[in-house]
């Protein structure tokens, strides 16, 4: 009886009874307004969904560079806002930056602009120079290990 007597009173134009959002949802579910919860009380868990739309934003910005600089620090706020774990973001943004040099020795020449695009990259990942070197050594090792010869301006 409850929706046809907001129902007649709308038709009326009998405005003297406001609804809250939360009275109109609890209509709606045939519950109490004080049994809903609350928004803030329901945590937020990142789905596996979740993890690779952002992983996937993190490659085509990482990729981009430095066309897509100023995208990196939306990637970075999704992260927080997802809830992402630390180690996990860690683990992520080195593979993405590993992938990035497998793309710059790719061909066997490291230029100057790819050089340019993976320092920037490491500076906004923020991996200290000694891993970044060591990220950088293994791949060029495995490049020439399959290419039989020198990679240039590694």
């Amino acid at each position: 009886m409850a929706f046809f007597d907001a129902l007649r009173r709308t038709l009326s134009g009998d405005s003297s009874r406001k609804f809250t959002s939360r009275e109109i949802e609890a209509a709606f579910l045939g519950v109490d307004p004080d049994t809903l919860p609350i928004a803030d009380e329901i945590p937020f868990n990142a789905s596996n969904y979740d993890r690779t739309q952002w992983a996937k934003k993190l490659k085509r910005v990482i990729e981009g560079l430095p066309a897509t600089q100023a995208e990196w620090d939306d990637v970075v706020a999704d992260s927080k806002a997802m809830g992402f774990e630390a180690d996990w973001i860690a683990l992520r943004t080195r593979a993405a930056f590993a992938l990035l040099v497998r793309k710059a020795v790719a061909d066997q020449v490291v230029t100057e602009a790819e050089h340019r695009k993976l320092d920037l990259a490491r500076d906004l990942i923020g991996i200290p120079d000694a891993e970044a070197v060591a990220i950088l050594e293994g791949v060029v090792a495995e490049a020439e290990a399959l290419f039989g010869g020198k990679v240039e301006g590694a």
